[in-house]
């Protein structure tokens, strides 16, 4: 307790030297925090909005039909979809089914035309999509009432507009080309042209007539209640495939038997990738961050101790031991690291919370064919975990910058140690 007495009264004494060691902890332990705060809230952001737009948590396909995905097959299809969306519905965790069929449609406007998928889906894309928030004009598609809703980027690029007649094409089941048209019901932007220039959805029932299919879908889509365990839905439905005996044999796998949970991911593997990549690379960058926040507070504790030889000398003169003066020049520097890390915590937190809640806009700064889906913001993501480690780096590194040079002056001859100049 003595010794804590004399760190704080030398902590005031040398105000001038104490305070500026103080505000390094600050910025450090502050900065150190929120950069860790980014670097989780870009995947959070990221794909939470690639979930929220397309993919939900987790997809069922036919077994064969990842082998084909690129061409759209539609012959490799989930038979009764309906029952087992019902099935889905009642598993926990699971918030919203939406049966779908993705096919290959030749847009027009009549004169212009466009290739694009097309997306058969039910009422319930809507919950399992965020769709209807993102609509900035007209309705979504109904049943019984033929209607496309296109992207934004396709509308410009087509010329159409709400009400417009579009007319379509696609080969059905059969290999058969059949021409369709529907009034355009509705517009919708993601800020993201991978959907908005590519994209178009008509109600379900709708896209079996004009392709043929019957009461099939091309894929159930779920989206569980917590984004961020697609990998716990994805086991949960597998299991219910597999108890409903719908998941193939290990010798039927990749035939077209059986049905198949994918999580989210094995449909963004190109943005999973490139979102790994940037990972890695903020990742550097944050561990060089630290480096220099650590040695930057370690540095002016350093030189806390170093100006102070005179003092340390006498001292050692009145007979305090180099133990003693190591403990005290320690208990200073985890004074000052614990009051740096208390005084970060308020700009820490303002900082947190507009990272957080409102983030960082960076619509404007991107341009529009950066095919990644950071939304109009993107905002920073915290645990405990983040406060701590910020704090230990502070605290640790005030502690380590006094007791180092401490160690080292304390060893010096009494004589010299007085006669520095300092």
């Amino acid at each position: 307790m003595e010794t804590l007495k004399i760190a704080v009264r030398n902590i005031r004494r040398n105000e001038r030297r104490s305070k500026l060691t103080i505000i390094t902890i600050v910025l450090g332990v502050a900065v150190l925090m929120n950069m860790q705060g980014i670097y989780r809230g870009l995947t959070t952001t990221v794909y939470g909005h690639m979930m929220a737009m397309d993919t939900a948590q987790v997809q069922v396909e036919n077994a064969a039909y990842r082998a084909a995905a690129r061409r759209l097959p539609l012959d490799l299809v989930v038979a009764d979809p309906e029952a087992l969306a019902r099935r889905l519905r009642a598993l926990p965790g699971v918030k919203a089914v939406s049966e779908r069929i993705d096919a290959s449609f030749e847009l027009t406007n009549g004169t212009q035309g466009a290739r694009v998928q097309a997306r058969g889906a039910s009422q319930e894309e809507a919950v399992v999509t965020d769709l209807g928030s993102r609509l900035v004009e007209g309705r979504l598609f109904e049943a019984g009432q033929p209607g496309l809703v296109i992207g934004r980027g396709l509308a410009t690029k087509l010329g159409l507009r709400l009400g417009d007649q579009a007319f379509f094409t696609a080969l059905d089941r059969h290999s058969v080309r059949n021409l369709g048209s529907a009034l355009i019901v509705g517009i919708f932007e993601y800020g993201y042209p991978l959907l908005d220039d590519y994209l178009v959805y008509l109600d379900i029932d709708q896209a079996r007539s004009f392709l043929d299919l019957g009461k099939v879908a091309t894929r159930i889509v779920v989206r569980g209640t917590k984004p961020d365990q697609s990998a716990a839905i994805t086991r949960e439905v597998a299991t219910a495939l597999a108890a409903a005996g719908l998941s193939p044999s290990v010798e039927e796998y990749g035939s077209s038997r059986g049905l198949v949970a994918y999580e989210w991911k094995v449909f963004a593997e190109s943005l999973v990738s490139t979102i790994e990549t940037r990972l890695q690379l903020l990742l550097t960058v944050l561990a060089t961050l630290f480096a220099l926040i650590f040695a930057g507070i370690f540095n002016t504790m350093a030189m806390n101790v170093e100006e102070r030889h005179r003092e340390i000398g006498t001292l050692r003169a009145i007979g305090i031991r180099r133990s003693g003066l190591e403990r005290l020049f320690m208990t200073e520097g985890l004074v000052m690291g614990l009051a740096g890390c208390l005084i970060a915590a308020v700009p820490a937190t303002l900082v947190g919370v507009w990272l957080g809640v409102w983030g960082i806009d960076i619509s404007g700064l991107l341009p529009r064919d950066v095919p990644i889906p950071f939304g109009n913001a993107m905002r920073a993501s915290y645990s405990w975990v983040d406060v701590l480690r910020a704090a230990t780096a502070g605290v640790g590194a005030a502690v380590l910058g006094s007791l180092v040079p401490a160690w080292r002056a304390a060893r010096l001859p009494i004589t010299e140690a007085l006669g520095a100049v300092r």
